[in-house]
């Protein structure tokens, strides 16, 4: 089998688990009211203030996704949009105490799910795997030779 075959065996394999990964994030996350896209939008904001474009940067979605759960979000009270001082047409998204409370209470339920997820594997795949699909997306991500 080429090259070439294995990569396309491994993006039909890496669809299918993220499928799989939206999943088991939408069951992790059904106890707070939230879904797994919801999540990503509160952790990408948990460090400061983004955009609904930088969310959507950060978190690999299409910017229309992004500003859906950042309604989505904010009707539930927890983010709110701020002007942003150094561009008045794009407001940034922060969060309210009550989404750090919720992102707070997600955390153990994920690190154990992780934990147990991740049995499958040694340390050294792992790193292995996160390093190949790193590798992958910059170059996808880099202008064409």
């Amino acid at each position: 089998m080429s090259a070439g075959d294995r990569l396309t065996e491994l993006v039909d394999e890496v669809f299918r688990l993220a499928d799989a990964f939206t999943r088991a994030g939408d069951a992790i996350v059904a106890h707070d009211g939230l879904t797994s896209s919801r999540w990503l939008t509160l952790g990408a904001v948990a460090h400061g203030p983004l955009s609904v474009a930088a969310i959507a940067r950060r978190r690999g979605m299409r910017r229309q996704s992004a500003a859906e759960a950042v309604a989505q979000l904010e009707a539930s009270g927890l983010v709110v949009r701020r002007p942003d001082p150094a561009d008045a047409r794009a407001p940034l998204v922060a969060l309210t105490q009550r989404g750090r409370e919720v992102l707070d209470g997600i955390r153990p339920r994920r690190t154990a799910w992780a934990e147990q997820t991740a049995a499958v594997a040694d340390a050294g795949e792992l790193e292995a795997a996160v390093l190949l699909a790193r590798r992958l997306r910059e170059r996808l991500d880099s202008p064409a030779p």
